[in-house]
């Protein structure tokens, strides 16, 4: 399981979007004693100079979506402040990007826990969108590369094993993927030179 990255609560302060003057007040009360910043913003101000370790927008009041906008956009973690925990509050904060809910009476204890909890899930979710990056990368030349293998055993009357062990064996040597690999060996032929590189073959040796 991968370890929970703590927010850096000395050089990022939280920022209040929108929060009502007494959720305001119980916030920064309660901030402060945590040891931890914060900044305030209503109405799509503008976005402080630092960036944010996450922000808290209470649902009831909120009026920023230009600003919640860039927020996303920036993988900022997003946590809701609401008055209640029904089903609407909770499908509205996920519209909002919000990935932890804090519900009134607002305590230190629940400030922390919620402040925990929007951070590892904002961190697991840019994970799984790197994971499926490099997914669609790798499915998108997979017709390369099979391209590539055919030639290659074609070329030099083997099987496909060893042409997958020639193709893995330059991309270790060139430290390239196997995709660019994959694209150079059709270039080479393209151009009447062998698929494999002299390192390639080499090591293959």
């Amino acid at each position: 399981m991968k370890t929970l990255l703590s927010p850096d609560l000395d050089a990022q302060p939280l920022l209040l979007v929108d929060c009502e003057a007494r959720s305001r007040e119980a916030l920064e009360k309660n901030l402060t004693r945590m040891g931890i910043r914060w900044h305030h913003l209503a109405g799509d101000e503008a976005l402080p100079p630092l960036t944010p370790c996450a922000v808290l927008v209470e649902l009831e009041a909120f009026a920023s979506p230009l600003t919640l906008s860039q927020i996303n956009l920036a993988g900022i973690p997003v946590i809701a402040l609401t008055s209640h925990e029904g089903l609407y509050q909770v499908q509205r904060a996920l519209e909002l990007g919000a990935t932890a809910l804090l519900t009134k009476p607002i305590t230190q204890r629940a400030i922390y826990t919620t402040l925990m909890m929007a951070v590892g899930l904002r961190q697991q979710l840019h994970d799984i969108q790197q994971q499926q990056m490099l997914l669609r990368q790798r499915l998108a030349a997979m017709p390369q590369i099979t391209q590539a293998l055919a030639a290659q055993m074609q070329a030099e009357s083997i099987d496909e094993q060893q042409a997958w062990v020639r193709l893995r064996s330059e991309s270790m040597c060139t430290n390239q993927s196997v995709a660019q690999v994959a694209q150079k060996w059709l270039l080479r032929m393209s151009s009447g030179q062998p698929c494999c590189s002299r390192c390639c073959l080499f090591s293959w040796w």
